[in-house]
């Protein structure tokens, strides 16, 4: 085809019209998806509101035959831009405007940011957007599940599932449950164990032979599950978990055990108490049975505060004296307030056997000297006394007025207080008096003295 030397000729300038107008189209696209993302990425927050309300609109628009391949170019768009703004206001109107296109490569989008983004406002948003698109956000993210994944997408995935909480992402989530991927497991049990389904038990209960942190896991959902007691023998799986070789575990099945109460648990963990477990695991089982409040948690506590072999740690001590002293049960309490009774009978007898006796001595324990020494133990002991409020206590808790440690003596001076405050103070007056006529260690008689002067 010949060219003149003043240009085109009249066929060739007719064939270069539609490249021409096709690119014209295409410009056209591009401004008018420049103008939506404007109206609700940029100026205020009013602006933004109205741009959102006539988003469905302008997508109307885009879908004519006027703007070519618009609602595609569009999607990249709003990807693209939500990728790369850090501006929480402007995620949350893209996450609206992403929400209305059900497309695969949006619910990658959205579920990247669910567990990217720490912002509770935007994962609120992005769940219920992923919630609306309905069936084919699970399906998306299930296809992601597969071993032929990368590990990335399967954990966003997951992770995303996981957020979702609603029962159709069960069946998925069950399906990577025994994954090779130990944080694929981790996921998938953790979120399992908010839904009360049948399918799930049988999980929760293989994954107490799985590692550390997925059992730990699933002792802590068991733990919420009271009703499955009836259906399985949940306390004979924990209780097995109080003797796990991991700390962690033993320390969790109490707790669980603690949580689901009743006699049934408080005898598992008091039997567990007297064990020769790690001194961690003991307090934890301790810390449990004082929320149970039963006759046998009650039991079961006093009787592991006066053993000594194995010896009994005063850090676990200081647990049971809490524990006992948390008692509600009107009939329980002079029961949990005798071992503590006795234990401070028995620390201040130590001093001096012709101390006055007040009321009916039990006979003296053998007890170690740090014991005796350790602040921490008498405060956890007369503190458990005093909110147990048991008249009976008062005579253990006046010799306690002439400790060595002036924070002790207010405790007890406290305690006396809160249990009688008007007999206790004339009690001990008249311990005084005993005191200075038998000629006892001066020091004590001070402590004791300078103590009445605060009452």
């Amino acid at each position: 085809m010949k060219v003149s030397e003043n240009g085109p000729t009249e066929h060739q300038q007719t064939g270069s019209q539609p490249a021409a107008s096709q690119q014209t189209g295409s410009q056209q696209t591009d401004g008018f998806i420049e103008q939506v993302i404007a109206q609700i990425t940029e100026g205020d927050f009013s602006r933004k509101w109205e741009g959102i309300k006539q988003f469905s609109q302008k997508v109307s628009q885009l879908s004519s035959e006027s703007f070519s391949g618009g609602r595609d170019r569009l999607v990249l768009a709003l990807i693209h831009c939500l990728k790369n703004t850090t501006d929480t206001e402007n995620q949350w109107f893209l996450v609206r405007a992403l929400g209305q296109f059900d497309r695969p490569d949006v619910v990658k989008a959205l579920a990247h940011l669910l567990v990217t983004t720490s912002a509770e406002d935007i994962q609120l948003e992005v769940i219920q957007a992923l919630t609306h698109l309905g069936n084919s956000t699970i399906t998306t993210l299930s296809d992601l599940l597969c071993v032929w994944q990368p590990l990335a997408q399967r954990l966003l995935a997951a992770r995303t599932l996981a957020k979702i909480r609603r029962s159709a992402t069960i069946e998925p989530l069950l399906s990577v449950a025994d994954d090779a991927e130990v944080e694929i497991r981790t996921i998938a049990l953790e979120a399992l164990g908010s839904f009360h389904d049948p399918r799930i038990t049988p999980v929760l209960l293989a994954a107490l032979d799985d590692q550390g942190p997925l059992c730990v896991e699933a002792i802590r959902t068991l733990g919420r599950r009271p009703d499955l007691l009836s259906t399985i023998d949940l306390l004979g799986s924990l209780q097995r978990c109080l003797h796990h070789s991991e700390i962690a575990v033993a320390r969790e099945s109490a707790v669980a055990l603690g949580r689901l109460g009743g006699e049934s648990a408080a005898i598992a963990l008091g039997e567990a108490l007297i064990e020769p477990l790690p001194t961690a695991v003991r307090v934890s089982i301790a810390r449990a049975l004082g929320w149970i409040d039963t006759p046998a948690a009650t039991e079961a506590l006093t009787l592991a505060f006066a053993q000594t072999v194995p010896e009994m740690m005063p850090a676990v001590k200081q647990e049971i004296a809490r524990s006992l002293g948390q008692t509600r049960l009107a009939d329980l309490k002079i029961n949990a307030a005798q071992p503590l009774i006795q234990w401070l009978q028995a620390v201040y007898l130590e001093r001096s056997t012709t101390l006055p006796r007040l009321g009916a001595l039990a006979a003296r324990s053998e007890l170690v000297a740090f014991e005796a020494a350790s602040f921490k133990l008498k405060q956890a002991v007369v503190t458990a006394v005093a909110r147990l409020g048991v008249s009976e206590a008062c005579d253990s808790l006046i010799p306690v007025l002439g400790d060595p440690d002036s924070r002790i003596r207010l405790y007890a001076l406290s305690a006396l207080k809160q249990i009688a405050p008007k007999t206790a103070q004339v009690q001990a007056r008249a311990y005084l008096s005993f005191l200075k006529e038998s000629l006892s260690d001066p020091q004590v008689q001070e402590h004791v003295a300078a103590t009445l002067l605060a009452w």
